[in-house]
């Protein structure tokens, strides 16, 4: 049935709402072989001591202490979780490592009410976020004009030949996202607002990608 209703080309905020809750408790047992790509994403941000990163659609918080580490005390790391279920185990996590610095905001990311504005984001397969129009022109106001940002997630191969990688695929991915639209190219939302995009490579048969760009523009207030 997931795999029925994700052929819808919207994102559906109810049904992500629906499964996140179901599978909070048991979330990170079943991400553990992206566990060296979240890491590279991570890297590829470069962040620097005194940084604001926003930790897009951050889930139960698996690489919001990993960011708070690299921007130090100082630095102000921000997770945004739409599901509550899954943002009362980030919350949990952060108290756990005493990371005063993280914040986790309970909203769908074009709801979020941030009054601070971001060097840096990180989206950790967030596929139904970047197929939102309004999603992605929320992430643009909270930059910094020159904000950087790392995408790491999951496409589908060409259909003429990839086709059944494709199928396993998203068979695989069908409880994580409610929609199968834009999986050729998922990354196209975010690169139409990027002053430089650039794919740095592809793993697990070419169905993993890490991309990483700058918006053209952000917050000049």
């Amino acid at each position: 049935m997931d795999v029925l209703t994700n052929l819808h080309r919207q994102p559906d905020t109810a049904r992500a709402h629906s499964r996140y809750a179901a599978m909070a408790p048991g979330y990170e047992a079943t991400c553990h072989r992206i566990e060296p790509l979240r890491a590279l994403a991570i890297e590829k941000l470069a962040l620097t001591s005194g940084e604001t990163v926003i930790d897009v659609a951050c889930g139960t918080g698996p690489t919001t202490p990993t960011l708070s580490r690299a921007v130090g005390a100082s630095g102000r790391v921000i997770g945004i979780e739409l599901s509550p279920p899954m943002a009362a185990i980030a919350k949990q996590r952060l108290r756990a490592a005493g990371l005063a610095q993280a914040h986790i905001e309970v909203a769908a990311v074009q709801r979020a009410q941030l009054t601070e504005r971001a060097d840096a984001f990180l989206f950790s397969f967030t596929h139904d976020v970047l197929q939102q129009p309004e999603a992605v022109a929320a992430l643009v106001r909270m930059a910094k004009p020159g904000a950087r940002y790392a995408v790491l997630g999951m496409r589908t191969l060409p259909w003429w030949w990839g086709w059944p990688v494709n199928l396993f695929v998203m068979w695989r991915a069908r409880r994580y996202l409610t929609t199968f639209h834009g999986l050729a190219a998922p990354w196209a939302r975010l690169e139409a607002v990027s002053r430089e995009f650039r794919l740095v490579g592809c793993w697990h048969a070419g169905t993993s990608y890490i991309a990483v760009g700058t918006f053209s523009k952000g917050d000049d207030s």
